[in-house]
C-alpha cells in the first residue's frame, strides 16, 4: 500500500481538507479526509496530515470514531480499543485494494503490486495508466 501514501504525497487544493486544532500545541493543523468507513454500524473517518507533523510518520493514518456532541454536531472521538481500531484500519486497506484494483492502470495484464503506476505521465488517448513507459496504447 505504499503507492496509496506516494499518491497521497500530490494531493491538491481540491482535496477534501479538514481543519482540526491542536489543544496541545494551540495551533490549526489541516488533514488530508482519505475515507469515511461504516464498521460495526459505527462510523469512522481516516485521515493524514497536509503537512509533516513530527509526532506522525509518513506511512501513517489517523482514525477517529465520529460521534454525536450533546448538541447534534459531529464531533471525532479517539479510539480506545485496539482490536476496533485495528478492525477499522484493516477495513480502509480492503477500501484501498479495492480502489488499486478498480484504476484500470494495468488493463488486467499486470498484478497492480508490480505495476509502477504513479498515475501522472501517460499521455496516450485512453490510457489511464498514467506512467512513463507505458506499456498499452502501443
Amino acid at each position: 500500500m505504499a503507492d496509496f501514501f506516494d499518491d497521497a504525497n500530490k494531493m491538491d487544493e481540491d482535496d477534501d481538507i479538514i481543519v482540526l486544532h491542536n489543544e496541545t500545541t494551540d495551533k490549526d493543523e489541516e488533514f488530508y479526509h482519505l475515507a469515511t468507513l461504516d464498521v460495526d454500524d459505527k462510523w469512522y473517518i481516516v485521515m493524514k496530515p497536509v503537512e509533516k507533523l513530527e509526532d506522525i510518520s509518513d506511512d501513517e493514518v489517523l482514525i477517529y470514531e465520529i460521534v454525536e456532541d450533546e448538541d447534534g454536531n459531529d464531533t471525532f472521538a479517539p479510539i480506545e480499543d485496539e482490536n476496533q481500531l485495528e478492525k477499522v484500519f484493516n477495513e480502509f486497506m480492503a477500501e484501498l485494494e479495492k480502489y488499486d484494483d478498480e484504476c484500470g492502470c494495468c488493463h488486467g495484464e499486470y498484478d497492480h503490486d508490480g505495476c509502477n503506476c504513479n498515475h501522472d505521465e501517460c499521455e496516450h488517448d485512453g490510457c489511464d495508466c498514467n506512467r512513463g513507459g507505458c506499456h498499452c496504447g502501443e
